[in-house]
């Protein structure tokens, strides 16, 4: 395969992809010194979006959620595992303002809203409600047989849908609990702090308050950065250069924080205020790439989830479909460059 061009996808989620090829254009530029060109996904005809979840394209990089590509490596796509990063965004279990239930505890034999979405190539949305509940509950000491999960239709094409789509993630839910139909939601990132300024709706649990309760492993914890197996074994430098710019705009963003804001307002569909208050407060610091064994261990801690619960098709072993090379020569490249 003669390496011309690329395409490149990037989850609403914070990170240092998004960073990389907005920057002015930081990434379009190291590529142009190699005769290559960068493009979006997204800009691309709808018809080619739902390569952003099940990875039919043999010259992509997505940085974003972590269970559209499990799925897809469990289903046999050609995708190497290049990068993992935290980057916690707050959630909550809410309730309405108005409701009795002050506490997880209280929610035994309630109704709990999980949206499904019967028409997604892979319910990522689903997994991640059912996975937020599954770990409140759990640190309460709520068994799941003692809540009743509802479930509310939220059919939405996230292939081919609006790009600004998914900051609404949440808001079949919302109706659901405000209308009265469930006792409680799962919330998190800008759209939880949205529709707490709302008023109508307050917090009975935040999962990720205490860290040393609740690892908040979800879709966007860890991140993943991934790559088509194809693209990696014909074309490794342009692998590398990619992890490259996105380490390069992690390290730029620890000193541009105004900067990181700006486009992360824009990435996250939200105001400043939204982003600010759903990340921790030194979010700009963490944004860079690794493959570390705790990262490992988290993302193995998804996988089993989305394999005990009916997600994947089969099982996989994690630890061989991470690919460290690309991401060690990466930072070599950048020591040497220093």
């Amino acid at each position: 395969m003669s390496i011309q061009e690329f395409r490149y996808t990037i989850c609403p989620v914070g990170n240092s992809s998004f960073l990389s090829a907005n920057r002015e254009e930081f990434l379009q530029a190291a590529f142009e010194k190699r005769g290559v060109k960068p493009t979006l996904l997204q800009s691309l005809p709808r018809d080619q979006w739902h390569v952003h979840f099940d990875y039919q394209d043999p010259a992509l990089f997505r940085e974003g959620g972590n269970i559209p590509p499990i799925w897809a490596k469990s289903n046999d796509a050609d995708v190497v595992l290049i990068g993992l990063a935290f980057l916690p965004h707050r959630t909550f279990l809410l309730v309405r303002n108005d409701s009795n239930v002050d506490s997880v505890e209280q929610l035994r034999g309630l109704r709990l809203g999980v949206p499904v979405n019967a028409d997604a190539i892979i319910d990522f949305y689903r997994a991640t409600v059912e996975h937020g509940f599954e770990t409140a509950l759990a640190a309460r000491g709520v068994a799941a047989a003692e809540v009743e999960f509802t479930h509310i239709p939220a059919n939405i094409s996230f292939s081919s849908g609006s790009p600004d789509h998914k900051g609404n993630l949440g808001q079949v839910e919302a109706d659901a609990l405000k209308a009265g139909k469930v006792d409680a939601i799962f919330a998190g990132g800008v759209f939880a702090q949205r529709l707490l300024a709302t008023g109508e709706f307050k917090p009975i649990y935040e999962l990720s308050a205490d860290p040393e309760l609740v690892l908040p492993i979800n879709n966007s914890y860890p991140n993943t950065l991934t790559v088509s197996r194809q693209l990696a074994e014909e074309a490794p430098e342009i692998v590398v250069e990619y992890i490259k710019q996105t380490l390069l705009a992690a390290k730029w963003a620890q000193n541009h924080y105004p900067e990181v804001l700006e486009l992360f307002t824009r990435q996250l569909h939200g105001t400043p205020g939204e982003v600010t208050t759903s990340l921790p407060i030194n979010f700009h610091k963490h944004l860079a790439v690794n493959l570390s064994e705790q990262a490992l261990l988290a993302l193995e801690g998804q996988k089993r989830f989305l394999y005990d619960h009916g997600y994947l098709s089969k099982d996989f072993d994690l630890a061989k479909w991470a690919d460290d090379r690309f991401l060690k020569a990466a930072l070599a490249e950048i020591e040497q460059d220093a």
